[in-house]
């Protein structure tokens, strides 16, 4: 019978391996920014995933604004997308506009209030944000860097996929280490300006 693998969730684990104290460190940050989510979401009577669903909305084109398009964004199915989607409608948060080259297909789009609520949602972010403040600039860089390839390195086993990402788009160029170019904006790329949620992004298909 094969060992078993030492648990990363295992105290005694995390004080010889760096990997572990690594993953609970960033299972402690989910958490701890699932918890804020939550708590904003209730102050504004909605749910975390209502939230979620008008923070992509109010600040994504119309294109990407669809049931189908966020179901996959968010990996859930499109019922429970629908859902939460057509609550909000009736809350008169959002809008649906037909699709001007496909009526059956509709994009959903921010009203007034809608979009005063978008402000006050994406708040739950402000404690993280005055942390990143406070840190030098070499270190958010090495970060993000480490994150993205963290990302990528998941998105290789098809977790992830749908990330609009520079790795995944038509206009990237490099080698995926320290070399990397943009077609669209034709400018060389540092590591740590790659994009995970880019406005250009072009699927390789």
């Amino acid at each position: 019978m094969p060992q078993r693998k030492p648990s990363n969730f295992s105290p005694q684990q995390q004080l010889h391996s760096l990997d572990a104290r690594l993953v609970l460190s960033l299972q402690r940050l989910s958490d701890m920014l699932k918890a804020l989510q939550w708590e904003q979401a209730r102050t504004l009577g909605l749910t975390p995933l209502q939230l979620q669903i008008l923070l992509f909305i109010g600040y994504h084109p119309a294109e990407l604004n669809k049931v189908a398009h966020i179901a996959t964004e968010l990996q859930l199915s499109r019922p429970t997308i629908s859902d939460a989607a057509a609550s909000l409608v009736s809350k008169g948060l959002l809008e649906m506009q037909p699709d001007k080259r496909d009526r059956r297909s509709f994009s959903m789009l921010p009203t007034e209030v809608g979009r005063d609520i978008l402000l006050k949602a994406e708040e739950y972010v402000l404690p993280l944000t005055e942390v990143l403040e406070k840190r030098p600039a070499f270190e958010k860089n090495n970060l993000y860097q480490t994150i993205f390839a963290m990302i990528a390195g998941l998105m290789n086993q098809e977790s992830g996929e749908l990330q609009r990402m520079c790795y995944t788009c038509a206009h990237y160029q490099g080698n995926k280490k320290r070399q990397h170019n943009c077609l669209f904006l034709n400018k060389s790329l540092a590591s740590a300006e790659l994009q995970i949620d880019c406005m250009y992004h072009s699927t390789l298909s």
